[in-house]
């Protein structure tokens, strides 16, 4: 039996619309997800750290368990730095993945990166659960500095799902990211960062890939016709 783990975005939550229809599909499969809330009801103290020490303590209370990870945007990030040391983890996918994280967000903030100490404590972030604007620490990308370096070079199943229009990361982050890493697949899909106009063609390649790596028993999702990975995708 797989375990998956659903790893939502920067400034999102467990009851994103996107994570939401994650959990209604793998509900339907029989197929256990688990979605935690990364922020940890502390959005204002956010760092990577915590992000991936909450998933590691999700894994490590389940020895002997296989594990594959799917997430978005920064969970995206999160799963592919959890993965890079932990071997209960056979799988990712991952949908828009902030990669190249600290470097996109100094050059956004105009920050250097060397100088850190001298930007201020707090900024104004918009999160799109509380639909309001609130404040984040800068701590986030201090830890960040931690996990900048990590290669990131573990040979497991990846795939990669990405928007051509995306406006918060650029495509090219997946493109650079897969073309140095044969077993990684990436899909360019027509949709934007949220990939809300594909999610249902999304969750179902998800399955398949999954599917495809034998973590899901073709038993789990019963009269579903599955789309091969190989085929076009949506348009739209």
């Amino acid at each position: 039996m797989t375990e998956f783990i659903y790893l939502h975005g920067f400034a999102s939550g467990p009851g994103s619309q996107k994570a939401c229809v994650f959990k209604d599909r793998f509900k339907k499969a029989r197929l256990p997800l688990t979605i935690p809330d990364l922020q940890q009801g502390d959005f204002e103290n956010l760092t990577l750290t915590k992000q991936v020490s909450l998933v590691q303590g999700i894994i490590d209370g389940k020895p002997g368990t296989r594990f594959a990870l799917i997430g978005s945007s920064m969970g995206a990030y999160i799963a592919a730095l959890i993965a890079e040391t932990r071997k209960e983890i056979k799988a990712l996918y991952l949908m828009a993945p902030g990669f190249n994280f600290l470097n996109r967000w100094m050059e956004n903030m105009g920050w250097d990166k060397n100088h850190l100490d001298s930007i201020q404590d707090l900024i104004p972030v918009f999160h799109y659960s509380y639909n309001a604007e609130v404040n984040l620490r800068t701590d986030l990308f201090r830890d960040a500095m931690n996990w900048d370096s990590l290669p990131l070079t573990r040979n497991i199943p990846i795939r990669l799902i990405h928007g051509l229009h995306d406006e918060t990361v650029s495509i090219q982050e997946s493109r650079d990211f897969s073309r140095s890493r044969p077993w990684c697949q990436l899909k360019e899909l027509d949709s934007d960062h949220g990939l809300l106009s594909c999610i249902d063609w999304i969750v179902e390649d998800c399955l398949e890939f999954f599917r495809l790596k034998n973590l899901i028993d073709d038993k789990s999702s019963p009269g579903r016709t599955m789309p091969t990975i190989s085929e076009s995708g949506p348009t739209s």
